[in-house]
């Protein structure tokens, strides 16, 4: 035999034979084992998980904003007590600053509540020309209109028969110390003074028993924005 003659092992036929599906390793299933899934014996899928929906952030309220004038944290010294002219007199209250909205978004209207020693009461706030006018347009609140309508407030004199003894001591170091906020007055203008602040007796403000500096506004708990709650402290006046 030729080195360059190959000879097959296999003839046709048995080469075929192997070739065929029957001879593979790994048979096809037969017929009877495939799962048609039209069949009522078929496992069905297990469903989809649900997939989580988007929470869209719902649209929030503007928060009010106290002008910082009147906070806590940056209130004006101004001791309610004074007479008016003093109160008008304070070098703090510029004109620009008294006519600053009394809060962000502004209000035509406020109440505050003043809650301190023997006193309770709400003040409704508007604007000066709407109080003095009801026909005048609303205006949005300011600065002057809330510290203005708190002073006015105190400052009315008591209608009540007596003053109750709790106030009297009050009452006494108010008008002892009414020249305080001046200086470089005259004694004629001094005793003057003293004069007025005894004309009328006591006043709302002595109802405070001395809680008569303004340690500004904050908004009442569990109330709409435009309620507002009067912080009061002791001034040195009264220690």
């Amino acid at each position: 035999m030729s080195a360059k003659e190959v000879h097959w092992k296999l003839t046709v036929e048995e080469y075929a034979a192997r070739d065929s599906p029957e001879s593979w390793t790994s048979p096809l299933p037969s017929p009877e084992t495939i799962i048609s899934p039209l069949r009522s014996d078929s496992t069905p899928s297990p469903p989809a998980p649900p997939q989580p929906t988007q929470t869209l952030p719902l649209p929030t309220t503007p928060t009010l904003g106290i002008n910082p004038v009147l906070t806590p944290a940056n209130a004006l010294k101004l001791d309610l007590s004074f007479p008016s002219d003093a109160f008008r007199s304070n070098r703090q209250l510029t004109s620009a600053l008294l006519a600053e909205p009394a809060c962000t978004p502004s209000r035509t209207a406020l109440i505050v509540r003043i809650s301190a020693g023997l006193y309770r009461a709400q003040v409704q706030i508007r604007h000066m020309s709407r109080a003095r006018n009801s026909d005048a347009p609303e205006e949005a609140v300011t600065v002057g209109d809330v510290l203005t309508a708190i002073q006015r407030e105190l400052r009315q004199y008591d209608t009540g028969c007596t003053v109750p003894a709790e106030a009297e001591p009050y009452l006494r170091r108010r008008i002892a110390t009414v020249n305080g906020y001046s200086e470089n007055r005259s004694a004629e203008a001094r005793q003057a003074t003293v004069a007025a602040e005894e004309k009328g007796g006591g006043r709302l403000v002595d109802h405070l028993l001395g809680h008569t500096m303004f340690a500004g506004l904050t908004l009442q708990t569990g109330q709409p924005d435009h309620c507002w709650q009067l912080e009061l402290v002791v001034p040195e006046r009264y220690a």
